[in-house]
């Protein structure tokens, strides 16, 4: 399903470039933030998915994609929203993460630069969801996105330090896995992924989408796809 105003009166696909201000200054904070991550953590942490989708709307922005902005913006708004409640929850209580995915932000041996590089999360979900109401959205992209997610789960794992932990491929939230052989647990874990963070979010942000739009219903020229 195609939600928002992506097809005209005729039927036809609506591709709209995005304003010269959204480009450059998202290519400016990338040109920011892609250096920042190669001083300060390495290019493997490029294998997070959430890093991995900033690239892809880059190229989407540039070139829109409607397919390949609603495969990321589901994944986006799920963990955007999962780390801004860690960081804050965190904040309160002093610095101390609940779940260990904000830790990182209040370890003073990293740098400052490089924990202001993870602020993203906090503004992509509404950029994203953005996007796709300029867009449309596109149910495929949630399938789109199992694909992207598991080849991203694979590399963190198969070329990534182990103790990286990318995409928690070594240890789910810090805990080491050691009741399941490897392969076995990367299988779980991509499937598990999908339906923790992919269709959640993928419904999240339709559910969005609609409540966005007029009285609650999809933009004129919604279309349905199968």
């Amino acid at each position: 399903m195609a939600l928002g105003n992506g097809r005209d009166p005729d039927g036809k696909d609506l591709v709209k470039r995005e304003p010269t201000a959204v480009r450059v200054g998202f290519t400016l904070w990338m040109a920011f933030w892609v250096p920042t991550i190669v001083w300060t953590a390495g290019p493997q942490n490029f294998w997070w998915i959430c890093n991995l989708a900033q690239f892809l709307l880059l190229y989407a922005v540039w070139r829109p994609n409607r397919l390949l902005i609603s495969s990321q913006a589901g994944t986006v708004t799920i963990i955007g929203l999962a780390w801004g409640l860690d960081l804050l929850v965190a904040l309160i209580l002093g610095g101390n993460s609940v779940t260990g995915i904000t830790g990182y932000m209040f370890n003073p041996e990293l740098p400052l630069i490089q924990r202001l590089a993870s602020t993203y999360h906090l503004w992509l979900p509404a950029f994203a969801v953005w996007l796709c109401r300029r867009q449309g959205f596109d149910s495929r992209g949630l399938w789109l996105q199992c694909i992207i997610g598991t080849l991203a789960i694979l590399g963190g794992w198969l070329f990534g330090d182990p103790e990286r932990n990318l995409n928690y491929s070594r240890a789910p939230f810090g805990i080491e896995q050691t009741w399941l052989p490897e392969p076995v647990y990367i299988g779980f874990l991509c499937v598990a992924t999908a339906l923790l963070v992919y269709v959640p979010g993928h419904f999240l942000v339709r559910w969005i989408l609609l409540a966005l739009s007029p009285s609650g219903k999809a933009c004129q020229g919604t279309t349905v796809r199968h």
